[in-house]
């Protein structure tokens, strides 16, 4: 493996964070029965990555953590057990980008509830004190969440040449975010032709690296936004594109349409908020944008199967 991939284990642990003080952290959370290829492709963009690009220091721009609940061994769907670190020996603020790769549907649903007091910032005692402490003084410590992207990648039935393509790209995003999509695409054509062809087609769309920018534009437009009453046509509008080209290019590039994104964003804050605050279900309804109590209820259950309440009360019972 190039020393340029940084996998970090609990013994190296404190001598890598000390000369990559610089890097740009990205997590990598796995569940027994992984694609172990899928979380090597995601590992393989960033480490292309750090072959690429040096700072002035010669330090990788990237480190790459491997996660799992428990830490320890994960055993992959090919029976491969891989070293992990514990996912509370960090919080979410720890991370440039996050990658979760589950098929489990409490996972990808966001009903696991480890995970989502994890994703809200309230899963360790640290944070409970800082809570405390900033509650005193008046401040919403779930308002202020750091805004670390995550990536979900469940496979469901999924052919395994398409889940690595999806891999690829969710890493091959973060990439151009960072540091534009002409890297993006030098990186993407140093990858396997099975799994940069995706990307290669983007590459030879016209103006599609303007269109690209744009559409990614208008979803950080909706993670500021989504609290607010905002429909398809306002984010088309962010994105200067019509409706109907808007609606092709984002689930072209997101493999979901933006309404379907955008619900994602609410109901992420809204189990966050549930899970790490004592708001009333009526209150985090409005600030997330869904109208009101009964609205979400109906909404909620559809989507998990339990009311708001039981959710919270689960939740807070483990």
């Amino acid at each position: 493996m190039d020393r340029a991939t940084v996998f970090t284990t609990p013994h190296v642990m404190r001598r890598e964070m000390t000369s990559l003080a610089d890097a740009r952290h990205i997590g990598i959370l796995i569940f027994d029965g992984h694609c172990l290829f899928t979380t090597g492709v995601i590992s393989e963009v960033f480490q292309l990555a750090n072959a690429l690009m040096r700072f002035s220091s010669n330090q990788p721009p990237y480190r790459v953590s491997l996660l799992s609940k428990l830490g320890g061994p994960v055993t992959s769907s090919s029976s491969i057990a891989v070293m992990t670190q514990r996912l509370d020996a960090y919080s979410v603020g720890d991370f440039h980008a996050l990658y979760v790769a589950s098929n489990d549907v409490r996972v990808t649903s966001g009903f696991d509830v480890q995970l989502a007091r994890w994703l809200s910032g309230s899963g360790s005692p640290a944070h409970a004190a800082a809570a405390r402490h900033a509650s005193a003084f008046g401040v919403d410590m779930a308002r202020s969440r750091p805004n670390v992207p995550v990536f979900w990648i469940g496979s469901g039935s999924m052919p395994a040449w398409a889940l690595n393509q999806k891999a690829a790209q969710m890493a091959l995003t973060q990439i151009a975010s960072d540091h534009g999509e002409d890297m993006s695409l030098r990186i993407a054509s140093s990858l396997p032709p099975s799994v940069g062809e995706v990307v290669k087609a983007r590459s030879e769309t016209p103006s599609l690296n303007t269109t690209v920018d744009k559409i990614h534009e208008s979803t950080r437009w909706m993670r500021e936004n989504f609290g607010s009453d905002i429909s398809v046509s306002d984010a088309a509008a962010v994105a200067a594109m019509s409706v109907r080209n808007y609606l092709r290019r984002f689930k072209s590039e997101f493999g979901v349409t933006p309404l379907e994104y955008l619900m994602q964003l609410r109901f992420e804050a809204i189990c966050a908020m549930l899970v790490g605050t004592k708001l009333p279900v009526d209150k985090i309804a409005r600030r997330c944008g869904m109208g009101n109590g009964d609205r979400l209820g109906r909404l909620f259950r559809k989507r998990y199967g339990v009311s708001p309440t039981v959710y919270r009360k689960h939740a807070l019972s483990q």
